[in-house]
């Protein structure tokens, strides 16, 4: 299946980083707003104003209240992902666009790596994101973004405050991460499972232990291609190769680029303390030596 073109831009709204709540008494229970709708579920602390920009593409839920700079986001796709491949892909045309563009709001100048990645933990699952500290208007504060696949759908989480309105959205960040839900599909992809399990990891070449070179086919040969390979590979907690899948490059070498990439190994990546798989790519150059 063919991920739809996605074009998203995160729009931090600047409101106004005065901050004036009032406190609930002492012990006394917070009254709790409840969406759900499209097979997204949540919960929220009433007081805030929940604003539904959703559109065919994607759902896109934001929650705010007037006189806070607190800003929390729920942006789930709507198409479901069907392969792991389609995580990584989606990964890349849609989170880090999200994560680059939070960044400029900030005032940070340089743009994190997978490896400043983050973990947030939603019941049994994590997400991986990044966390960016700056400045909006002229404010010291904080913003985060994270992606997890939950229901065979890449959902993205974003939380944005003034640092000094951090105790006000502790609440409002934590209500949503604890109840959020999202129903799968009526028929699961056979890889749903994998695509919670797997966290991104970008190019791994410089990650690689042993990278054996790739054989150059004979039929490429003959028909005088080369280029460049790129392979889609998932890596498990021990840095083996479970799958490969070439994403591009001449037709002729990608099996080639998916035997090599097979028989390659990788350092093991950690996150949080325990080590995880993770999905990435390798890139093979086939230079044709003409004699």
């Amino acid at each position: 299946m063919k991920i739809s073109p996605l074009v998203f831009i995160l729009i931090i709204a600047l409101l106004p980083l005065a901050a004036a709540t009032a406190q609930s008494p002492a012990g006394a229970a917070l009254a709790v707003e409840h969406f759900s709708k499209d097979g997204l579920s949540f919960d929220y602390p009433a007081g805030w104003t929940l604003e539904d920009k959703s559109s065919e593409q994607v759902q896109h839920l934001v929650i705010r209240r007037a006189g806070s700079s607190v800003l929390v986001m729920v942006i789930a796709q709507r198409e479901p992902i069907q392969t792991v491949v389609q995580v990584f892909m989606s990964r890349r045309a849609v989170t880090m666009p999200y994560v680059e563009n939070l960044a400029r709001q900030l005032g940070v100048m340089n743009l994190p790596t997978p490896e400043d990645s983050k973990c947030l933990t939603l019941g049994e699952h994590s997400a991986v994101g990044f966390r960016l500290v700056g400045r909006l208007e002229q404010e010291p504060s904080t913003g985060e973004v994270y992606a997890i696949v939950l229901g065979q759908r890449l959902v993205h989480l974003v939380y944005v405050r003034a640092d000094k309105d951090d105790t006000q959205g502790v609440p409002i960040w934590k209500s949503v991460l604890d109840t959020l839900k999202v129903e799968p599909p009526v028929n699961p992809s056979p890889e749903a499972a994998k695509m919670e399990e797997v966290v991104t990891g970008g190019v791994l070449n410089g990650k690689a232990i042993k990278k054996p070179p790739p054989f150059y086919p004979q039929e490429a040969k003959t028909l005088l291609e080369q280029g460049q390979v790129t392979v889609h590979v998932v890596v498990d907690e021990k840095g083996n190769v479970l799958s490969a899948q070439a994403v591009s490059g001449p037709q002729s070498l990608r099996r080639a680029g998916e035997s090599a990439a097979h028989s390659a190994k990788f350092s093991p990546t950690y996150l949080c303390g325990r080590p995880v798989k993770v999905s990435g790519i390798i890139t093979y150059n086939f230079i044709l030596q003409l004699r």
